[in-house]
């Protein structure tokens, strides 16, 4: 409100940011872990500035106070004596002139955007860091989240304590990286794992559906089930920056890399369980048949049960199906291919703000790319994966008296879901728009013998359909 109304926004913008960055570059912070400087004098120009902090001479050290390294270094005195300059002659100026106020705006803020991509970019590593992020919260170090997910495997099918579940995460987390990792990412210690607290609703619920079935041991099983699916969901990572690197990584930045892992870990254990329930079952189905084979008169349940189960398996074919299908596009068509734009403009720009747009285009086009600013698809899909699981849980309890009307239910629910995801993403306003241009590849993926096309129409003209024939179909 108390901006004259002759100055832009715009202009003013300006101002702030010239302004704020000046005084980040005047007064250094203590502590800082910093990239030795190549050749001061040296214009970065392009791929070259990205040699010079990707695999150039520079190392990182720590410096035990940052006033070490002198402002006169991150702002050379000759390029403040210019910024100087520039507002003595506005200020000494007889009148005002807006066409030389903002050309000077502009310069000035020119001269800060470009040493504070100095000093973030090269100084602080921001490439480092950026492929941190990328290997850690996007999954790309996928090895270390199986392993992690393999050693966490048993505690995660029971439900999460909510005084000790990060502690109980914290075990197999570490085992995870003296298997996967080492000593070889200096990153990694950056990385921390959180669990938060549950939301009021998913406990509230899981109390009362546990204190209406206490003379239920088979419903109390059920409940305990229910809530770890629902508990477990919220892990979450958390990373450390030093500064300067929060003017870049903001808390907002942070949330959003946080929101896309907590996504992508459900999926990749969700992907996990199906291929451990198939691998479990099939040892146990080739037991059944070798004690067939030994005594066909007295195996007439063994070979029951083993048709029996057929089905089941057709049914978690077209889950795995799904799931694999859903990991590809969004690792592969959306994480991977955006990575290489986003390095791309890392190595072209030299001005800070540039950066951070850039980035900031990145991490939505992540964000709405995997569906998750569309609620209505996003619910389908965390549906979905909780069928999974619930499902896989469900097939392994078979033996020991599952319901099988539950697992028909859960059968019936996915095909529902699952052709409602596809009728929602092959739609002209998704489909046929720019959010996402790999969407027509991840459909012609899952629709390739137009299964998914034919089930679809099945759903919304009987609104029912059965688990047995859907399966059989692929």
């Amino acid at each position: 409100d108390m901006l004259p109304e002759y100055i832009h926004m715009r202009v003013a913008e300006s101002i702030l940011f010239a302004g704020k960055a000046i005084r980040v570059l005047r007064n250094p912070s203590p502590g800082a872990t910093l990239l030795e400087p190549t050749n001061q004098s040296q214009t970065l120009k392009g791929s070259h500035r990205m040699q010079s902090f990707t695999g150039g001479p520079g190392a990182l050290k720590e410096l035990p106070n940052f006033s070490n390294i002198s402002a006169e270094e991150l702002l050379p005195q000759a390029e403040a004596d210019k910024v100087d300059a520039m507002l003595k002659q506005l200020k000494h100026a007889s009148e005002f002139h807006k066409r030389l106020f903002e050309s000077a705006v502009s310069s000035i803020r020119t001269i800060a955007a470009n040493h504070l991509w100095q000093l973030v970019v090269v100084r602080a590593d921001l490439n480092g860091h950026l492929k941190a992020l990328k290997d850690y919260f996007l999954l790309a170090k996928g090895d270390f989240f199986q392993c992690f997910l393999e050693e966490s495997r048993q505690l995660m099918r029971l439900p999460p304590r909510q005084s000790t579940a990060e502690a109980d995460l914290i075990v197999p987390f570490q085992l995870a990286a003296l298997k996967t990792i080492g000593d070889e990412d200096k990153y990694f210690t950056r990385v921390s794992l959180r669990m938060p607290l549950f939301g009021m609703k998913s406990s509230t619920s899981q109390k009362d559906l546990q204190k209406s079935n206490t003379s239920d041991l088979s419903l109390q099983g059920k409940a305990s089930s229910e809530l770890a699916l629902d508990g477990w969901h919220s892990i979450a990572l958390e990373y450390s920056v030093d500064w300067p690197l929060q003017l870049f990584f903001t808390p907002d930045v942070l949330s959003k890399y946080r929101k896309v892992f907590q996504y992508l870990i459900r999926l990749k254990r969700t992907q996990m369980e199906l291929e451990k329930s198939w691998t479990a079952v099939m040892h146990q189905d080739h037991v059944d048949f070798s004690d067939y084979c030994k005594d066909r008169k007295n195996s007439s349940a063994t070979q029951l049960r083993r048709l029996r189960t057929k089905p089941f398996w057709r049914v978690r074919e077209h889950m795995a199906f799904l799931i694999r299908n859903l990991q590809f596009y969004i690792q592969v068509d959306v994480i991977e291919s955006q990575w290489n734009v986003l390095q791309t403009h890392v190595q072209d720009s030299h001005d800070f703000t540039e950066l951070v747009t850039f980035h900031q285009d990145y991490l939505s086009a992540l964000i709405s790319q995997s569906f998750l600013d569309i609620g209505s698809v996003s619910r389908i899909l965390d549906s979905i994966m909780k069928l999974c699981l619930q499902f896989c849980w469900s097939i392994e309890q078979y033996e020991t008296g599952a319901n099988m009307f539950e697992i028909d239910h859960i059968t019936e629910e996915f095909n529902k879901k699952s052709n409602s995801l596809y009728t929602i993403l092959r739609s002209s306003r998704l489909a046929g728009s720019q959010r996402a241009p790999f969407l027509r590849q991840f459909l012609m993926r899952l629709n390739f013998n137009s299964f998914f096309e034919t089930t679809a129409r099945g759903v919304m003209n009987s609104g029912r359909l059965r688990p047995g024939t859907a399966s059989t179909q692929l």
